[in-house]
């Protein structure tokens, strides 16, 4: 007999993308490489994370961003596995890059590449100048027509990828304090992240055990969504998060973690886990 699971996974999976920091089904990663101050001392962040929905595994996300003086740069990739590879199988492949300002980031330039199932690619690129909206290109082209976008509102805006390095590089100060505006070539919305309380954490697959601080994320549309989507903006899953800040060797530069991301639903209970990670190459205390 084969065994169907009851959690409706290829209905859910998008529910589960979107517990990831800025990065919703439409959007997945970042990228480019833009120049680095190689005099200056590089921080980094290393981390793995699996995606998992009703106690299954859905597949595995990595991430890699380094911060040089001014400059910052982003690696990820996303790989879909198990069970939902018969309806959903994904790869992305993920940089971005661009300045640290002040208390924000400046994007440069954003790339990713997808690869689906029966070979099907899409490249998309966003290009970045100094107050203006962003330059969009897509390979194959696809439609941003019906539900577009107002140039003025998709100035300082962040990519997918910029948008989870801001939100995990302590950039804004202590965690869950900011407000992530992201546009994403078609879409335009909020990651808006708010302090619940201080918590202890023990992670149940060991990986960290220590202070940290409990978060609520929410993911807010605002344009280049269907009418029906916008409306039911406020029924959208309250997203919790336990994050934690671990210091660089670098001072000044403090990393606001989330080493677990969950939602409830109807669907059950989407999460998001940290499975490794690394500051500047070495593992943080309270890590194992």
């Amino acid at each position: 007999m084969v065994y169907t699971p009851r959690f409706p996974v290829k209905a859910a999976f998008p529910l589960v993308l979107a517990l990831l920091p800025a990065a919703p089904p439409s959007a997945f990663a970042a990228g480019g490489a833009g120049a680095e101050t190689t005099a200056q001392p590089a921080s980094r962040l290393e981390m793995g994370m699996t995606l998992y929905a009703g106690g299954i595994t859905m597949g595995q996300m990595t991430l890699d961003a380094s911060l040089r003086g001014s400059d910052y740069h982003a690696v990820s990739t996303l790989e879909t596995s198990g069970v939902i590879n018969a309806f959903w199988q994904s790869q992305i492949q993920a940089t971005s890059s661009g300045k640290v300002s002040g208390k924000n980031l400046a994007p440069a330039l954003y790339d990713s590449f997808y690869t689906g199932q029966a070979g099907k690619k899409q490249e998309v690129s966003l290009t970045y100048e100094s107050g203006a909206a962003p330059k969009l290109f897509a390979d194959p082209v696809y439609a941003t027509t019906g539900f577009e976008v107002k140039p003025d509102d998709i100035k300082n805006t962040l990519d997918p990828l910029s948008a989870i390095t801001f939100l995990f590089s302590g950039v804004a100060g202590a965690p869950c304090t900011a407000t992530a505006p992201v546009f994403d070539g078609r879409r335009r919305y909020n990651v808006e992240l708010t302090k619940v309380r201080d918590v202890d954490i023990k992670m149940d697959n060991g990986l960290y055990a220590g202070k940290g601080v409990q978060c609520v994320a929410r993911y807010k549309q605002i344009a280049g969504f269907r009418p029906r989507v916008l409306k039911n903006n406020e029924s959208f899953p309250v997203i919790n998060a336990w994050f934690v800040t671990f210091p660089s060797s670098i001072a000044g530069r403090d990393y606001t973690v989330p080493v677990r991301i969950w939602a409830e639903t109807k669907y059950g209970v989407l999460a998001i886990l940290a499975t490794s990670l690394k500051v500047d190459g070495q593992t943080p205390k309270g890590v194992r």
